[in-house]
């Protein structure tokens, strides 16, 4: 044994040599290469923890080297806010009954031109599978649409499978007409219409009611009048301030207003 006493201490100072320079930043230079010595310590003794600031999780660096904000999600761009006068489709079910009047108000006070056209206990499909939405649309000539659709589709199953071509069926005959579509104010939670909505819709010009107070009709599910007018001064005030097509919806004086209103029955 002792004759490899020698050796084994030969060993021990080579090795506590090189653990001591594996600590020096960048490595060791040895004119035709750079020993890289750190990583050596890193293997024993792992990489060393990174201190945090109280400024939180650090930026990403760009190519440049300069620090990047962490993202925060996208915002919908909006555009400037459009004065000019409007004519405005709204069509959908019938939670229109309470939404239309209040919604005429703000027409006439900011002068625009309101048609409703109600569908009664219509959804995606009935409209989708339908020429009635072509027909409006050439017959008004809309430059605004509002929708509200999806309170009869609160507990489809499978809802992307049954109703998704449907509702893009719908966008697609609206085109470039600047519109917000109006999510259903739950009473029960849904299986997935808010979210295929909220997917379909281009940013900005989804409204979602899910989650607000309403109070209720008899039914359980129609907002009251005055519940629905409410719920038609958020609307207006959202598509004001953060659609992504913001026009002039002033609050009116009046309490409602008057239009033009179609009425179907519903499909059999």
């Amino acid at each position: 044994m002792k004759k490899y006493r020698g050796l084994i201490g030969i060993l021990a100072s080579g090795l506590l040599i090189f653990v001591s320079l594996s600590f020096v930043p960048g490595g060791i230079d040895l004119g035709f290469a750079t020993l890289n010595t750190p990583s050596f310590a890193e293997t024993l003794f792992g990489r060393p923890k990174e201190v945090k600031s109280d400024q939180g999780t650090p930026s990403p660096a760009d190519a440049s080297g300069a620090a990047t904000p962490a993202p925060t999600g996208v915002k919908p761009r909006q555009a400037p806010m459009d004065t000019t006068a409007k004519t405005i489709l709204f069509f959908g079910d019938s939670m229109l009954e309470g939404l239309g009047p209040r919604l005429a108000a703000y027409a006439q006070e900011n002068g625009h031109t309101l048609v409703n056209v109600i569908w009664y206990s219509s959804t995606s499909e009935v409209w989708g599978n339908s020429t009635r939405l072509k027909q409006h649309l050439d017959e008004v000539r809309p430059n605004y649409v509002f929708i509200s659709l999806g309170g009869n589709e609160l507990f489809v199953s499978d809802i992307k499978r049954k109703r998704q071509k449907y509702v893009d069926t719908i966008l697609q005959q609206i085109g470039d007409i600047p519109y917000v579509w109006i999510g259903p104010p739950n009473w029960k939670p849904d299986t997935g219409i808010n979210d295929m909505l909220q997917e379909s819709c281009r940013p900005g010009c989804f409204f979602l009611s899910n989650g607000q107070h309403f109070d209720r009709a008899k039914d359980g599910a129609h907002p009251t009048r005055k519940s629905a007018a409410a719920w038609c001064d958020r609307i207006c005030k959202w598509v004001m301030t953060q659609s992504a097509h913001p026009i002039r919806l002033n609050p009116p004086v009046a309490e409602k207003g008057k239009c033009r209103t179609i009425m179907y029955s519903p499909q059999r």
